[in-house]
Parts: structure tokens; sequence; C-alpha cells
């Protein structure tokens, strides 16, 4: 047993005894000391200056191609750019060139993807502004449901899901661009239609606190209001919807004073208001139908008014505690019931 294992002990010596010796001999090997500058470039994985010639040349070629109307013939050299010599400046020219060439054909998603390419390998491409604006085109395209030359998707079919994951990528991409609030506002929009009200809260929020000098800023307070106003039920539920509708319309109206949605604003957040006033009047009449606590009907009367002062809510919550003070009774559960049901 114990010679079995110097036995394994003085193999393994050996190896590294034999590999430290072929370490230095490729050390003293004078024949690596002097790596040419072209094979430190392929190790980079970076076009050798030759390399970029030929790309370069080909490039011109296929957009003298495209220029002369041969769309296929300009596609076909574009492609090879692309496959041959990925890593060259000329790629993302051709890059660019394929994906209008895919756009003017109608593949939206394609055409997407050589853009994306351009990002992902030539972020310091001169025209990167101009990818990302064809990359929106295209998003919106899919959005509004472009007529497309793909057999298995319907001319005009909305494309909902496909259009929010690109316009979420060009957010990524040029977070800092003009496109990056607009992207926003169209997943908000797209998550309407949906009705995913949630995505569309996300996508909105993202743009008052991330784009707050945006032109776009406007828009996104005031369709915030608009999405949580839509999520509210009525009186008799839960008004967590109705306060946040009711606060971003007094943030619009602070912000925006001179906006052409004032008038709606104003008249949306009274109408807000008032639900908010009528929800806290039910329950005063809960207390003082049902429960004779005037003391929390009274509570809830009392907020009514400070809600919404102006309202029919308020007018009515007057009238109760007028009763309470005058000491008038309250009309019995059953007989509440009657009336409503005789009403």
């Amino acid at each position: 047993m114990h010679t079995m294992q110097r036995s394994s002990s003085t193999f393994l010596a050996i190896c590294f005894l034999l590999a430290s010796a072929l370490q230095l001999q490729a050390s003293l090997n004078p024949f690596t000391w002097f790596q040419s500058e072209e094979e430190d470039i392929i190790s980079l994985n970076v076009a050798t200056p030759a390399q970029e010639a030929e790309a370069s040349a080909l490039l011109e070629t296929a957009k003298a191609k495209l220029a002369a109307g041969s769309t296929g013939s300009a596609q076909r050299t574009f492609k090879k750019i692309i496959k041959k010599y990925s890593t060259a400046k000329a790629a993302a020219e051709a890059h660019y060139y394929n994906g209008q060439i895919l756009m003017s054909k109608g593949r939206w998603d394609k055409a997407f993807t050589s853009f994306q390419t351009i990002v992902a390998k030539h972020p310091s491409y001169e025209n990167f502004d101009q990818v990302i604006g064809a990359q929106f085109e295209c998003a919106t395209a899919l959005m509004e449901g472009a007529r497309g030359r793909i057999l298995w998707i319907i001319p005009g079919f909305k494309q909902y899901g496909e259009a929010t994951r690109e316009f979420e990528q060009i957010v990524r991409n040029a977070p800092y661009s003009d496109y990056a609030p607009l992207s926003l506002m169209n997943i908000a929009i797209v998550s309407e239609m949906q009705e995913k009200p949630e995505e569309a809260i996300d996508a909105l929020d993202r743009v008052i606190n991330y784009y707050p000098q945006s032109m776009l800023a406007p828009d996104a307070y005031y369709n915030m209001a608009e999405t949580y106003s839509n999520l509210v039920k009525g009186a008799q539920y839960d008004q967590g919807s109705t306060r946040q509708a009711i606060s971003y319309y007094e943030d619009f109206l602070i912000l925006f004073p001179k906006s052409n949605y004032l008038g709606k604003v104003e008249s949306n957040l009274d109408s807000m208001e008032d639900l908010l006033a009528r929800s806290r009047l039910s329950l005063g009449d809960f207390y003082y139908n049902y429960r004779a606590n005037n003391t929390a009907a009274l509570v809830f009367y009392n907020e009514t008014i400070t809600i919404a002062p102006e309202s029919e809510a308020a007018d009515e919550a007057r009238l109760r505690i007028a009763d309470i003070d005058a000491g008038v009774k309250p009309t019995s559960g059953a007989s509440l019931l009657r009336k409503i049901l005789s009403d």
C-alpha cells in the first residue's frame, strides 16, 4: 500500500518537472519572442488591415449595386461581408443596409435583429442614432400592424408582445436618447390595448421618474391618472386607485398649468374627488343607519365635505349632519331596504 502511494507521488513529481521544462523551453524559443502583429490581431478577434480593406471594397460594390436598383444582389454582398468579415468596420454598415432592405420588405423583426447586432458588436458605429431610430420604426410598425410579406402573418395583425419587447430593448440600448421616453409611452399604449394596466403604469412611472424634462412628461402624468381612474369600480369598492388618480391629476395641474389638457384634467379631478367623497358618505350612512353610531358617522360625513366641498355628496353629508344635530333618528335597516327596493 505504501509502495503504491510512493509510486503515485513520484509519477506526479515527474509530470510537474516535465511541464516546467516544456514551459521553460517555450520561453527560451526565439521563434516565440516576436509574434507578428497580424497574429496578435487575430488572437483578439479583430479584423486585420487586409480584411478591413477587403470588406471596405465589398461594401462599396454592394452600395453601388443598391444604388443601381439591384437590391437582391446588393443584399447578398452585404450578407457576405457580415459572414466573412464580421469584426470589420464595414460589417456594421453592411448590417445597417441589410436592415434597411429587410424593412422595405416588411421583415420588421429580422430588420430589428440586424440593427441590434450593430448595437451589440459595433457600439462605436458612427450612425448609432440612425440605428436606434430604425429600431423604433420597426417596433412601431409591429405595434400598428404594418403590412408585412411574411406568409404566416396576417396583414394588419398587430404584434403587441414583440413590439413591447423591442421597445424595451430600445430603452436599454439608448436610455439617454429621445427614443427612450417615446418607447416607454408606446409600451404603455400597447399595455392598455392588451388590458394590462399594471404594465402600463410601470412604463408611465418610468417616464415620470427618469424623464421628467421630456416633452412627453405631461402625457405620462395624464395617462397615469386616466389609467388609475379606469381601475375604479365604484364608491362601494376600495378607493386606492381613486386616490392615485386624484394625486396624478393634482400633480398635473401643479406642473403643467398651461397645458391644453387643463380643462379635461380639472373635470376628471372633480369626478374622482366626488367619487371618493361619495365612498366616505356611504360609510357614514352605514354607521348612521345600521349601527346607530353617530360619532363614527360624523367622522365620515365631515371627511366627505373635506374631500369635495362643492360636490353633491358634500351637500348630502351636510343634511345628514343637520339630522344628527337635530336628533333625527336614522331609518332602520329594514325600512331603508324597503325604501330602496320601492324606489
